[in-house]
């Protein structure tokens, strides 16, 4: 597990928070900094929760950088990493969609979906993996609009997800049917689903008090950690603010939107520039 110190200078090195001020330039010395660090670290990690921190965030700044082919060979070797590692592990590489995106966008669509159907199959799903399966289906199920995505890849996840809520009463589970309906209404244009509804029982929580994860991003303990109702109020509800967005439910969107802010949501940038206020 990492140390303290090693997080401390990971943020500073990933400026967070700050990504969205930077120019590109700013964006891929910061990129090519934290690639150069975690390689750094590999050279001394001995233990399967450091090495896989290191080979996540080489994936995921090479994901930001938009360098596919970087992306897909260091992929290849967190893929090869895990594989002789215990099962739970196997949605570590599956586990965000700006990964799985930049991958399909050179052809590795493949690649990414033999990873997440040989995690979905062979994975016992347990107390200590099911957050971050969440993660890996949410992925799976994203789409976008310049990226064509197979059918029946969609209609797999669609299922794998279904039933991963189906099958796992826990206390986020609400959390996960926003995050899910919200993702079968961007990607099969789905009208008919009253996400509202589901979002209203979320509107108290968000003038809860928040609490921060003490991990980073990509670490194995981040994915797993217990999320603040704070959280999964925001995330969840944004999420289907977005989605009515996508499928061109704009009245909806802007008076989900405009309670929600009322309730604690903070104002949303994106939001704002893609709603007709």
């Amino acid at each position: 597990m990492l140390n303290n110190e090693i997080r401390e200078k990971f943020n500073q090195i990933k400026s967070k928070g700050e990504r969205n001020a930077k120019s590109p330039e700013e964006k891929i010395t910061s990129d090519m900094s934290v690639i150069e660090y975690m390689k750094y670290l590999l050279n001394n990690c001995n233990d399967i929760l450091d090495t896989g921190f290191c080979l996540w965030n080489i994936s995921d700044s090479y994901a930001l950088m938009r360098d596919s082919d970087n992306l897909y060979k260091n992929h290849k070797r967190f893929a090869a990493y895990l594989s002789d590692k215990p099962d739970k592990y196997g949605f570590w590489t599956i586990s965000d969609t700006t990964q799985r995106f930049t991958l399909i966008s050179s052809g590795y669509e493949s690649f990414w979906y033999e990873l997440y159907h040989s995690a979905v199959e062979n994975c016992e799903i347990t107390s200590e993996n099911y957050r971050i399966t969440y993660e890996a289906h949410r992925a799976a199920l994203a789409v976008h609009p310049s990226l064509k995505i197979p059918e029946e890849h969609l209609s797999y996840a669609d299922k794998k997800f279904s039933e991963f809520i189906q099958s796992n009463k826990c206390a986020e589970n609400n959390f996960y049917r926003i995050i899910y309906l919200s993702s079968i209404i961007k990607a099969f244009k789905r009208t008919d689903i009253d996400i509202e509804s589901l979002c209203s029982d979320f509107f108290k929580k968000l003038a809860l008090d928040d609490t921060p994860s003490e991990f980073v991003c990509g670490e194995w303990e981040h994915f797993n950690r217990v999320r603040s109702e704070k959280n999964q109020a925001n995330v969840g509800i944004t999420a289907a603010i977005n989605a009515l967005i996508d499928i061109g439910e704009m009245k909806r969107a802007t008076e989900l939107y405009n309670t929600a802010i009322k309730y604690g949501l903070p104002h949303n940038v994106y939001i704002d520039k893609r709603l007709v206020r």
